[in-house]
This record gives structure tokens, C-alpha cells and sequence, in this order.
């Protein structure tokens, strides 16, 4: 990334050599952890149970009620954040030398509420500021007498609105120059308030279901979340991952992963020592081209490699490789939550975390101290260079597990465990593959 805050978006813990260990082992457990779990399922995981496990337990209306009952202030603090968010951004954007609006988006939104939602369940649907402004819309045209907003079902092109908004976040993040200014951040935020809003306007609530692309990411990840809220508002347990079994087969959610997935392993490309080799050294415009073409490329190549491993699939399950592909899109989220933690845990809790919390206190850089934390500084020695890399290789190793296991299950629903192994081979290596690469990019980070 781009800016004055090239060193709060550094999301890697450093060169090769300051990792516990060389490359070439890391890689070897992570391809013998992948096989072994591989070989493990066609013994012991003999039929299909997740679909079944999906529903879960019910645990009550009691902490349902609860949840409502604190909906409403969680509405408004999170609406009151965007607008801070935001006003920061847009009252000096030109020259400020703070970036709490940037941080807001970049840290708090686009890793900690994914963070969120993976564990917790889909809370963006309680937090998002559009939904608010949705319930504010439906309320006032109630109190004035006006016909409510109209829901006209599924919008024609289906989830491609969320593709192309979280592929033009990914542009700002990670190919324009200025991306993290507060003057693009602001604007951004403007423009895709205009955009959530005005669909509202024409698509009623639908719209938000299907355009906005963090609401489609975060739901997709809230789906491995052991908690959820069944129609009739309870909370129901269920088996993690168990979820990932009621996504839609469908394309254009496979596009929202594959553009998340390929947009994070840029990043991680992106930062390495490698990416000034390939590519020179370039500002202004001439480095928005070259990132540009780098992230269209590195996404296209992450598609392509699913693809092909689709393809042979098909070959041995006597399906098309699209087919095959829809089929097990689902079990690449876990991937997603796995590149996410492993690309940006550090950026998290030590500097852009910990800097969030500093500027939520004086996000207009006046002196104030709202909170009592524009005093603090960033503790480096939080959690140690060590304890990141093993976060970032057991979060890519654990990743690609779930995935395997997610998709073994989806086989055996129509083939005995030992032919569904079998016919998965393809997409193993395919698995490895990514895991290798997303730790040699960390590794040369």
C-alpha cells in the first residue's frame, strides 16, 4: 500500500531470517499436514454429516431478545463510527497527518470485522451502517405516511455488484497510489454510500444482500461460525464449518472468494522483496498501472489454478469443470479466513490495531483524548516475531485443512469415501499449492 502509513500497512514481521524457520520446512508440514488429513478422511470420514450438522442445536429465545435489546446501541455506535470515520478523513484530507479514517476501513473493517464474523456469526448485518440508514429510510417514510420500500426479490446479475465493489476496494487498498490517504478513503466512502443507498432506492433491501461486497464477504465467513439466529430470531449451536454447506453453489459467490483470495496473496506479493525485482520501482500513476496489472494478474492465476484443479475433478466425477467448480466453492472460505489471519494479524494487534485505538480518542488530531487512549503508543513487543510466524503458518495450514475437509464432505454426498478421496486428488494439489505459496510470500515478506 501506498501513503504516509506505508509502515502501519508493512503487514509483514520481517525477512526470512527472522522466522523460526527456513522456508523449505514450513512448506514440507504444511504439504505432509494437508496429505496426512487428506489420507486420514477416506478412513474415517466414510459419509457426508456436515448438511445435517448446519441447523445446530437451539439454545433459546432468552439471549435472542438480549441481542435485540443491545442491537439498537450497537446500531448507533457503529453509525457513529462511519460518520467519524468519515468527517476525519474529509476535514483535512489534503495535508492531515492522521489516517484514523483509513484505519477505520483498512484495520477495524476490512480485517477485525472479518475476524468478527468468522467466530461470532454474521454481526455486519446488525452493524452495517447502510442497514441502519435502510431501517432510518423505512421508519421516516412510515411516520410520513409513504408506501414502504419495495423488495423486488433477487436483482438481475445476482452477487456480480459485490464482486465488482470489493474488486474496486481491493483497487483503492492495494493498486492506487494515494489509496490510503484520507482525501481517497473520504471519497470512497462517499461514493459507495451513494451507491449502497441509491440501490435502495430502486432495489429495496435486496440490494444490500447482494451489492455490498464486505456484507456478501463477511456472511460467506460468518458461515464457518459456530453461533447463528435461525428465521425465528434464536440462537442455535452448530458444528463449525457445518455452515459452509447451506452457501449457494453458485459462480459469482466463487468470484467474491477468488477475488478476496487473489486480492490478499497480491498483497502478500505485493510486499515482499521479490515484487521490486519483477517489476522496478515506480510512483504516481506509472505504480498505480503496474499494481493494477499485478492484482488482475495474481487473481486471475489463483482462479486459474481452482479451475484446472476443478477440470480434473470433473474428469473422474464425469461433470463439467464449472459444475465442479459451484460445487466446492464453498470450501475455499476457510482459505480466505486463513489468508486473512496469516496476511494481517500482525497489522492488527500490533500497529495499525493498537493506532486505531490511539486515534479514536483524537481523530481530528485537536488534542482531544475522548476516551483516555490518545496518550498511548504502539507496544511493538506485544506479541513476539516468533509467535507471529506460527500464527501465519498454522492460520495457512488450518485454512487449507478446513478446506479439504469441507470438500471431502461435499464429495461423499454422492460417492462412497474411498471414490470421493480419490476423485479429489486434484483439487489436494491444489490446496498445497496455495498453501506454499501464501507462506513463501509471508516468508519473503
Amino acid at each position: 500500500m501506498a501513503g504516509d502509513l506505508r509502515s502501519v500497512w508493512a503487514h509483514g514481521v520481517g525477512s526470512r531470517g527472522d522466522l523460526p524457520l527456513p522456508f523449505t520446512l514450513f512448506a514440507v508440514g504444511a504439504a505432509i499436514a494437508l496429505m496426512a488429513t487428506f489420507v486420514s478422511l477416506s478412513f474415517f470420514w466414510r459419509r457426508s454429516w456436515l448438511p445435517a450438522a448446519a441447523s445446530g442445536r437451539r439454545l433459546g429465545t432468552t439471549q435472542g431478545q438480549v441481542l435485540d435489546f443491545l442491537a439498537v446501541p450497537a446500531r448507533l455506535a457503529s453509525l457513529a463510527l462511519f460518520v467519524l470515520a468519515l468527517a476525519s478523513s474529509l476535514s483535512d484530507a489534503a495535508t492531515g497527518s492522521q489516517r484514523f479514517g483509513p484505519l477505520t476501513v483498512y484495520v477495524a473493517l476490512w480485517v477485525g470485522m472479518a475476524l468478527v464474523s468468522a467466530v461470532v456469526g454474521d454481526v455486519w448485518r446488525v452493524l452495517s451502517p447502510f442497514e441502519t440508514i435502510a431501517g432510518a429510510i423505512e421508519w421516516a417514510a412510515a411516520k410520513l405516511g409513504l408506501p414502504p420500500m419495495e423488495d423486488s426479490g433477487e436483482i438481475r446479475g445476482g452477487y456480480w455488484p459485490a464482486v465488482i465493489a470489493l474488486g474496486c476496494f481491493l483497487f483503492l487498498e492495494l493498486a492506487y497510489h494515494d489509496g490510503t490517504t484520507n482525501q481517497a478513503v473520504g471519497v470512497a466512502m462517499i461514493v459507495y454510500t451513494v451507491v449502497m443507498v441509491g440501490g435502495l432506492a430502486l432495489f429495496g433491501r435486496r440490494w444490500l444482500s447482494q451489492a455490498d461486497g464486505f456484507g456478501v464477504l463477511f456472511s460467506l465467513l460468518a458461515a464457518m461460525a459456530p453461533l447463528y439466529r435461525d428465521d425465528t430470531g434464536a440462537i442455535r449451536l452448530r458444528a463449525p464449518l457445518s455452515g459452509l454447506t447451506t452457501i449457494a453453489p453458485r459462480v459469482d459467490l466463487l468470484a467474491v472468494v477468488l477475488v478476496v483470495l487473489g486480492g490478499t496473496t497480491y498483497d502478500s506479493l505485493a510486499g515482499s522483496t521479490l515484487w521490486p525485482d519483477l517489476v522496478g520501482y515506480h510512483r504516481g500513476w506509472s505504480a498505480t498501472a503496474v499494481n493494477t496489472a499485478g492484482l488482475v494478474i495474481v487473481i486471475a492465476v489463483m482462479a486459474l489454478l481452482y479451475y484446472l484443479g476443478s477440470q480434473a475433478v470433473g474428469w473422474y466425477t464425469n461433470q463439467t469443470a464449472t459444475e465442479v467448480a459451484r460445487r466446492y466453492a464453498h470450501s475455499l472460505v476457510p482459505i480466505v479466513l486463513g489468508y486473512t489471519v496469516a496476511h494481517y494479524f500482525s497489522l492488527l494487534v500490533i500497529d495499525g490495531g493498537q493506532q486505531f485505538l490511539r486515534l479514536l480518542s483524537n481523530p481530528f488530531d485537536r488534542g482531544s483524548n475522548w476516551f483516555g487512549t490518545a496518550d498511548w503508543s504502539v507496544n511493538f513487543f506485544l506479541v513476539s516475531t516468533d509467535a507471529i510466524a506460527w500464527v501465519q503458518f498454522l492460520a495457512i495450514v488450518v485454512g487449507h485443512i478446513a478446506a479439504v475437509l469441507v470438500a471431502h464432505d461435499r464429495a461423499t454426498e454422492t460417492s462412497p469415501a474411498d471414490k470421493a478421496a480419490w476423485a479429489q486428488r486434484p483439487m489436494l494439489i491444489v490446496m498445497v499449492i496455495y498453501s506454499v505459496i501464501g507462506l513463501w510470500l509471508l516468508q519473503e515478506a
